[in-house]
């Protein structure tokens, strides 16, 4: 099929316009949908379609299309559409222009805070492509795009193609990959999980504070045979690239050779180098809120379950277990005004409790009442009000005289 810039795909649904890369693996063009929009096309290079296994290929390549439309993050590459065309299959994705975090890092690398800040926005797609039983299998710097008059980067190539064949799988991981690929990923033998792009992440953390690429796994394997493995650079160089050490502790963990030594899951992975409030958007921070999952003090290590016992969750906090390690999260009381304190008081007040107020200020005013008045009315000093007044009988009292 004719697939030069001008030919038309899909009944002219897409033009096509240039080629953005050939790989051994797949051909990625832009093109111009009908609706005037920008987009990528993604289809199995020649190599693979004159495969003898070319129908699983395709086949695999479409369901793996299908279960990605339904993946939506905004750290996540978007797609579009996917369909088969002259017995060629087709993905299309979003066109996100703007510089990859590899052409970012030539000129200077990134401070830790902006690294950590892209890596965690990383890893949350990462997370959510997980939870739909998908692996990326191709995470790097090349792979990530800045997006242009924002803050965020997008995940984007994933590795559809990467698994097609046991020879494909070790070409990738030697020559297009090289420093990002764990050691199961050179071998057909070892199943891939999601400790797999785990170490892929941890790589590209690593390349992004110091500039390159770890250590390819062979390498590694000799050094570590040889007692020499040394992971990151010299104290010299460290103290130059200003590496915490929270954040060597995070990718040490995450570049295990050993898969079962290796944090086994993203967001644990990711709440070893938890992201500083300041580096959250006000939107960002609110949903943390809403979901209790914004920690004061908090310690992580590998795989996380929330216990469930009773003194494990108080109203107060709640306890978690990564591991043999445990994050505490004490949760803040909200502040209420007294006069909301007291409208809520005077409703929870039981109904009983009004009415045998009632009674007794009643009886209080009855008895009151008899108290002052406790003779009859119609005499003198009946009441308190009412007193007897009296005269001492006196010969002296003037008397007047009647008027003529």
């Amino acid at each position: 099929m004719n697939l030069t810039p001008g030919a038309s795909i899909h009944k002219g649904k897409y033009i096509l316009e240039t080629q953005l890369g050939r790989g051994f693996f797949s051909l990625t063009y832009r093109a111009i949908s009908k609706s005037g929009q920008t987009v990528v096309l993604k289809t199995l290079a020649e190599s693979l379609c004159q495969h003898p296994n070319f129908d699983q290929f395709k086949q695999q390549f479409l369901r793996f299309a299908q279960k990605l439309r339904h993946c939506k993050h905004p750290h996540l590459v978007s797609v579009l559409d996917y369909f088969e065309e002259a017995e060629r299959p087709y993905l299309v994705m979003e066109y996100i222009p703007g510089q990859t975090l590899a052409q970012i890092i030539q000129s200077q690398v990134l401070p830790e805070r902006q690294a950590l800040k892209y890596i965690h926005q990383v890893g949350e797609a990462l997370s959510h492509l997980h939870q739909f039983g998908l692996l990326h299998r191709d995470i790097k710097p090349q792979n990530i795009i800045w997006r242009q008059d924002s803050d965020c980067v997008v995940l984007c190539e994933l590795g559809i193609t990467c698994e097609l064949t046991p020879g494909a799988m070790q070409t990738h991981a030697s020559l297009l990959s090289s420093g990002y690929v764990p050691p199961e990923q050179y071998s057909p033998d070892y199943q891939r999980t999601k400790a797999t792009d785990i170490y892929a992440l941890a790589a590209t953390f690593y390349c992004l504070l110091t500039g390159h690429p770890p250590l390819p796994v062979p390498v590694r394997k000799v050094l570590q045979a040889a007692n020499s493995n040394c992971l990151f650079p010299s104290d010299a160089q460290q103290s130059r690239l200003k590496i915490s050490p929270e954040a060597m502790q995070a990718i040490s963990c995450g570049l295990e050779l050993a898969v079962q030594k290796r944090t086994q899951t993203v967001e644990a992975w990711l709440a070893s180098i938890p992201l500083p409030k300041k580096l959250r958007t006000p939107r960002e921070i609110e949903t943390l809120r809403q979901k209790d999952t914004l920690p004061l003090k908090s310690s992580y290590s590998n795989q996380g379950t929330l216990l469930s016992s009773p003194s494990a969750q108080k109203q107060t906090g709640q306890q978690y277990e990564y591991g043999t390690q445990t994050i505490k999260r004490t949760l803040r009381k909200p502040k209420v005004p007294k006069k909301v304190v007291l409208e809520l008081s005077l409703k929870k007040l039981p109904l009983k409790a009004l009415l045998m107020t009632g009674a007794i200020a009643a009886s209080v005013g009855v008895g009151f009442g008899f108290a002052l008045r406790f003779n009859g009315p119609d005499t003198p000093g009946s009441t308190i009000l009412h007193t007897e007044q009296s005269f001492p009988p006196r010969s002296d009292w003037p008397v007047s005289e009647p008027s003529l």
